[in-house]
């Protein structure tokens, strides 16, 4: 039986070994860049020198995860990416799909054609620029805002330089740069909804915003949820862009983030072995929450 079984999974890949053929270079490029360098996290349980190199650096047990689970700095990076990540969860992804369920309904196709490509473009737009565009809005000194605060008699708001207002700027930069560009697995779902649906709720007397609720939520509902449970898995990964470029020395206390933490200790202060730690504890921490 199980010869047999074998016999006719062979057949089956000698059938469709054109398809196998094709996948062979994205086995290999996940083999090679992905899966191989996977060994550099003995780093994490090593006394790792740069001359000695991955191989001949000596063996440390645990003792690097005791060093950076006894710092504050390193908690204070947890607590703050946690902060920042579900703060953008709880704005972006609702408004993703408010969005993504409002160009549904645009009737003319130009005009949904052209709003997609201006919400588009912000991802494309690299964050040093955001970043640039940011400062220019935001400065207490000579920013767009505030400066249209003073000429009508208001004071002026520490927008980069408080912590509070820091995150709503975090936030806004966030919302715009990313809103469009989460929408396109929404509108790919929602051409997916059988019309017939929408024509019985119509005769049934539903109005257009019962279909919305009754019809359209419930067709996608299963998109929305893996969605969510995707983004909820990288609740302790956060960009190192964002809160490097927008972040200053007032805000560290909020802009301070595990990317950030990582890359001070990996690249400005050279300990490898903390950093590769961290980065570690990270992708645990990601899978256990996927689970």
């Amino acid at each position: 039986m199980k010869t047999r079984n074998l016999k006719r999974t062979w057949v089956k890949i000698w059938n469709y070994k054109w398809l196998y053929l094709m996948l062979l270079p994205v086995i290999a490029y996940y083999v090679v860049f992905k899966y191989v360098p996977m060994y550099g996290i003995t780093i994490a349980f090593k006394d790792y020198n740069v001359f000695k190199g991955v191989f001949a650096s000596e063996w440390c047990g645990l003792e690097v995860f005791q060093k950076i689970f006894a710092s504050k700095n390193f908690w204070r990076a947890i607590k703050n990416t946690l902060l920042l990540n579900l703060l953008t969860l709880a704005v972006t992804f609702p408004l993703t799909v408010i969005v993504s369920l409002m160009l549904n309904e645009v009737l003319s196709t130009k005009f949904k054609k052209v709003t997609q490509s201006i919400l588009y473009l912000p991802h494309f737009i690299s964050w040093v620029v955001v970043a640039g565009i940011a400062t220019n809005l935001f400065s207490q000194q000579s920013g767009t805002i505030n400066l249209m605060l003073s000429s009508v008699g208001l004071e002026k708001i520490p927008f980069l330089s408080d912590t509070t207002w820091w995150i709503v700027v975090y936030l806004i930069c966030n919302v715009w740069k990313e809103l469009g560009w989460g929408t396109i697995i929404y509108l790919a779902a929602l051409t997916g909804v059988d019309e017939t649906l929408y024509e019985a709720a119509y005769l049934d007397g539903a109005s257009k915003f019962q279909r919305l609720i009754y019809v359209t939520l419930p067709a996608i509902k299963s998109v929305i949820v893996t969605m969510l449970i995707l983004q909820i898995s990288k609740m302790m990964t956060i960009g190192l862009d964002a809160p490097l470029l927008l972040g200053n020395d007032k805000v560290m206390s909020v802009s301070e983030v595990i990317s950030t933490y990582t890359y001070r200790l990996g690249i400005e202060s050279a300990k490898y072995s903390e950093s590769t730690a961290i980065g570690l504890f990270q992708s645990v921490v990601n899978i256990i929450i996927l689970v």
